[in-house]
């Protein structure tokens, strides 16, 4: 059973971390239709619910099938885990070169509202002596 803990912990590791990160920067790197601002504060704030937790992912994980198998006495576990904090820093190495390929910070963005402008069609007169411009 703790064989399949640890396979199960360091597959997520494996193929779920790169999946939230690899969304994540897709989504980032997307140039969304969004015509309000509220959509457009809910596109980034999943863009970086996606990329925080593939980020604090690939750090955690690594380090706690370390620290599981090490406490199981799993010796190929544990090289693998070891192995993975390696595959950790290159894949915090490539996201840094992908954040370094765009224009804005990687996390934080939320793209302009494209919301267009009411058209004025009628004027009406305030008091105070201001009228109408042009009559």
């Amino acid at each position: 059973m703790k064989r399949l803990g640890l396979g199960g912990l360091f597959f997520a590791w494996l193929y779920g971390v790169p999946f939230l990160l690899l969304v994540g920067l897709i989504r980032r790197l997307a140039r969304p239709y969004t015509p309000t601002a509220d959509e457009a504060q809910a596109f980034g704030a999943t863009t970086d619910a996606l990329l925080t937790t593939g980020l604090v992912l690939n750090a955690v994980l690594p380090v706690l099938g370390l620290l599981l198998a090490g406490l199981a006495g799993e010796a190929l576990w544990r090289r693998h885990f070891a192995g993975a904090l390696g595959g950790t820093v290159l894949l915090y190495v490539a996201v840094a070169l992908v954040a370094s390929l765009t224009t804005g910070g990687l996390t934080g963005h939320i793209p302009a509202d494209q919301e267009p402008d009411p058209v004025v069609t009628q004027c009406i007169p305030i008091s105070g002596g201001r009228g109408c411009p042009g009559g």
